[in-house]
């Protein structure tokens, strides 16, 4: 029950649920502290059968010492091996800017209460950044505007063109919910078989608004010839930018002209631009850097590494998964192409 909720409102919760002598409360909690304060006695499930014991958690372990497990990290046996997400070309320094928002403002379509206003946030590969706030603060909403989720009204939000980035929505079973007569084993499969992460496809930043569209159709003047652009063929390094190939609407490919991305972006297409760039930021994690073949045997032993073991990864439904094992699922599905950069939305839920 104290999923989502800010300090002060689990505070209120222990108090009303301690407040009523005469109402029985049953409570599942991963919530150590929640339940050392509202739990009379202790219910454990112990060789497929449920053992009664007096007294809260703090009790229950001085019976029980090996549940020091629940409370302690250090007692825990689980281990994660999350993959290393290699080198990411361009970026010289643990320090430089990976990530960028500036000046951002927000609002939601149809009201007038301003959720962000003049964010400005620098994310490196040193970076550990925890967001605090209450509830409706809009730390929700300030991550979905750094992973592409959703657009600024003003202001700015770059990544850097290599870069990789992971990320875990607060109600992380959204990503599974139209997947669930799949094993775990075949929805990474369909996630990553395209080349990328399907889950970035429909991002709001990927996608091209009408005059974007419109732009495409539109006629320019390069190297002295009235041309329209058909499509980016790729790109290459050059210097300290990148030159994309620009594929001419009607022309050989003979004819077709590298092109910075600078160039580009001021004629209007910087979502061709970041289209490519994703594509091959994901080429690079998927195919490059010690990464993995898609088959049963590595997808299993990825999802071994998260703490899912094959009777459950391979051979069960999700739906048959309970809430922490579909959690795994979805955090070694986000970890797969390997990322630079994770971002989790409240992933202890």
């Amino acid at each position: 029950p104290t999923n989502h909720l800010d300090v002060k409102n689990v505070a209120w919760l222990q108090e009303y649920l301690t407040s009523l002598p005469d109402v029985t409360s049953v409570v599942v909690s991963h919530d150590s502290g929640f339940l050392d304060a509202v739990c009379t006695d202790i219910l454990h499930y112990e060789k497929l059968k449920l053992k009664h014991y007096k007294g809260n958690l703090s009790e229950f372990v001085k019976v029980r010492p090996e549940a020091k497990a629940y409370y302690e990290l250090g007692s825990a046996k689980l281990k994660f091996n999350l993959p290393k997400p290699g080198f990411l070309d361009g970026v010289k320094g643990r320090d430089v800017a990976v990530l960028r928002m500036t000046n951002v403002s927000f609002t939601y379509p149809g009201t007038t209460r301003q959720i962000l206003k003049d964010v400005t946030v620098r994310c490196n590969l040193n970076s550990r950044v925890a967001v605090l706030g209450a509830n409706g603060a809009g730390k929700s909403t300030l991550i979905k505007m750094l992973t592409g989720e959703t657009q600024p009204n003003e202001g700015s939000v770059w990544k850097h063109p290599n870069t990789r980035v992971a990320y875990v929505a607060q109600h992380a079973f959204h990503h599974l919910e139209q997947h669930l007569d799949w094993s775990a084993l075949e929805y990474i499969r369909w996630r990553y078989e395209i080349g990328e992460d399907r889950e970035g496809l429909d991002k709001v930043d990927r996608a091209m608004s009408e005059e974007e569209k419109a732009q495409l159709e539109r006629y320019f003047e390069w190297d002295g010839e009235s041309v329209r652009l058909e499509y980016l063929n790729g790109r290459r390094k050059s210097k300290k930018t990148y030159e994309y190939e620009v594929k001419w609407f009607g022309k050989r490919d003979s004819r077709n002209s590298w092109i910075t991305r600078e160039q580009l972006a001021d004629l209007g297409f910087s979502k061709l631009v970041n289209e490519v760039d994703m594509k091959e930021a994901a080429r690079q994690g998927l195919l490059g850097l010690g990464s993995k073949p898609l088959d049963s045997d590595h997808i299993s032993q990825h999802l071994q590494d998260f703490g899912l073991d094959p009777e459950f990864s391979t051979h069960s439904r999700m739906r048959g998964l309970s809430g922490g094992q579909k959690v795994k699922v979805v955090l070694a599905a986000a970890m797969w192409n390997c990322p630079h950069l994770l971002v989790l939305d409240e992933p202890t839920n």
